[in-house]
């Protein structure tokens, strides 16, 4: 294994980030993978992820500038704000929590990466998500009557949505598609709940960028340049824009079956390239 990363593997390390962590595939997971087959060092690889994040975290806030501004006002100017934009910010404390809580408890495992970024963990949670999805699809097809839309979204759903993303910790287990599952299990469109889904991103990776700091500040620099990093930040961002506008086009019209066959394909690969090798 290379024990420095070059520009070129961070390039393409930040580019499998930004469309896996929208596109429900799990981007850790396919962080994890990608490291493991071509033999990239992971040394500093949870701190440079979590800069990878920050540029997904960057395009949300740029792509939904207009509903960041209506829920401000909705806390600011209360009257001036449609019922949903006032709850939103409550809405998104509570489906924070529990993983706030699960990242306390499991953080020495999270980023351990013999432990939860294993290949052998990571496959198992690709096999397990595309088993997610197939139940999504499943009660779906079987649903009586209309589904919700976002509007309705209450604090239930927020709270079952919040358990999926607790789920979604481990590396494999796609954050937007354990959310996104929840809203669709809690009855409502598969636009809808990918887009809350895609609200709840911001407090879940600002609050990851928040609890490594301690960890960084006390750590030994990593080995990568600062000019890498920022590269890596800024190519994460772009391609984050594009999965999003992607992801919120291709939910309107189709199911999770796709993603569901490619992440139950590539967890049983990479369950077997664990044991082969």
């Amino acid at each position: 294994m290379e024990n420095v990363l070059t520009p070129c593997q961070a390039l393409i390390l930040a580019c499998v980030q930004g469309a896996t962590e929208f596109i429900p595939i799990s981007s850790s997971g396919h962080l994890v993978i990608l490291r493991r087959l071509c033999g990239w060092t992971d040394d500093g690889g949870l701190f440079f992820d979590t800069i990878l994040h920050a540029g997904s975290l960057a395009a949300i806030l740029v792509y939904f500038w207009r509903e960041w501004l209506l829920a401000a006002q909705g806390l600011l100017r209360p009257g001036r704000a449609t019922v949903f934009y006032r709850r939103l910010p409550w809405l998104l404390i509570v489906a924070t929590v529990p993983a706030v809580l699960a990242a306390a408890w499991l953080f020495r495992f999270l980023e351990d990466a013999g432990g939860a970024r294993s290949g052998l963990n990571a496959g198992l949670s690709m096999v397990a998500t595309g088993l997610w999805f197939w139940l999504c699809d499943r009660w779906e097809a079987r649903r009586a009557g209309g589904a919700r839309a976002l509007e309705s979204f209450n604090w239930r759903d927020a709270f079952w949505t919040g358990l999926a993303q607790a789920v979604a910790l481990l590396p494999g287990a796609s954050r937007s598609g354990w959310t996104t599952g929840a809203g669709v299990l809690r009855g409502h469109r598969r636009a809808g709940a990918v887009r809350f889904s895609f609200y709840m991103a911001v407090p879940a990776i600002a609050g990851a960028l928040v609890w490594q700091l301690p960890s960084v500040w006390q750590a030994p620099p990593p080995a990568i340049p600062p000019g890498l990093m920022w590269a890596g930040f800024g190519v994460s961002f772009g391609v984050s824009l594009l999965a999003i506008r992607f992801c919120l086009w291709f939910f309107r019209s189709y199911s999770f079956r796709l993603f569901r066959y490619y992440l139950l394909l590539a967890g049983l690969a990479l369950l077997a390239w664990e044991f082969v090798v």
